[in-house]
């Protein structure tokens, strides 16, 4: 019987673990002019690069600055690039404004009560999740440190290589 039950448990640790993200976290956020965005929607464009970030977040500002050249180089090839705010209640003011004054034209959304964020396993941010087209993750990153620009745009470019195979 305990056999049974170990064997039970690893099976739904793999399952729940091995899924993608899109079927069991398809977010409906909202973006910074009030619109519904879903996840899956996103996909059908190409590879998702999902940023959680905060206005209070200096790292998070920075590693915005190389996305959005990121996103402006490749968003013609199928890369699709969306900021996350997780701003609570207190400065989700200063989000719009903060991404007007930069004139960032990528898509943003609100996660104020972080359930997003925690169910894609963020801690910190800037916490980032590339999917690729089917919604699996292709890969995590936690924080951000100056320079790692070659390593995202490279990663980028891989995405987008397997998202026409």
């Amino acid at each position: 019987m305990k056999k049974i039950l170990a064997l039970s448990v690893f099976i739904l640790v793999f399952v729940f673990s091995s899924r993608s993200f899109s079927q069991g976290y398809d977010f409906d956020l909202n973006d910074l002019d009030g619109n519904s965005v879903k996840l899956s929607e996103l996909l059908k464009k190409g590879p998702v690069f999902v940023q959680f970030w905060a206005t209070w977040c200096v790292p998070c500002k920075e590693e915005m600055k190389v996305l959005n050249e990121l996103w402006n180089k490749y968003k013609d090839s199928g890369f699709v690039f969306v900021a996350i705010s997780i701003d609570d209640q207190k400065s989700l003011s200063k989000v719009k404004p903060y991404i007007d004054s930069k004139s960032y034209k990528f898509t943003v959304l609100y996660d104020t009560d972080k359930n997003v964020f925690s169910n894609f396993g963020g801690q910190d941010p800037p916490f980032s999740v590339f999917l690729d087209r089917n919604g699996s993750i292709f890969k995590t990153y936690s924080g951000y440190i100056q320079g790692d620009d070659a390593k995202l745009e490279s990663e980028i470019k891989d995405a987008i290589k397997i998202g026409k195979n």
